[in-house]
């Protein structure tokens, strides 16, 4: 019984992962319609930095989750050595898209010149 839970709950990831989530982007595609290379690269670049902005909320929420695990197994060393592994990849994470980040506000405001300085945000498709 409990395999058959497992493949039904892998069933409904799927469903997710390949159904529900393309289609909250559809909007945003369907209003996008960029009328030319420019405005098509302007669109791909906010899409990109939308995406790193999300990507590093999610690596600052690991890293507090792994400094929390980290102070919680205080007395299991072997424990310890393991999240510190996953803290420094985390670490490594963050500065790749700090790194990532930064080249795309770079060329936005070089090739476009209209580069937003600060941190990334989620914005609304506009």
């Amino acid at each position: 019984m409990n395999d058959g839970i497992m493949k039904l709950m892998h069933r409904k990831m799927k469903h997710l992962l390949f159904v529900v989530l393309p289609a909250l982007f559809l909007p945003t595609l369907a209003f996008a319609a960029p009328a030319s290379f420019k405005e098509f690269a302007e669109l791909a670049v906010r899409i990109l930095q939308s995406f790193i902005a999300l990507l590093f909320a999610s690596l600052a929420v690991g890293l507090v989750y792994g400094v929390v695990l980290f102070f919680a197994n205080a007395d299991n060393e072997q424990k310890r050595s393991e999240i510190k592994q996953y803290l420094l990849w985390g670490v490594i994470g963050v500065i790749v898209v700090m790194g990532i980040w930064g080249i795309l506000a770079l060329l936005r405001e070089s090739i476009f010149g209209t580069g937003v300085v600060g941190i990334p945000q989620l914005r609304a498709p506009s």
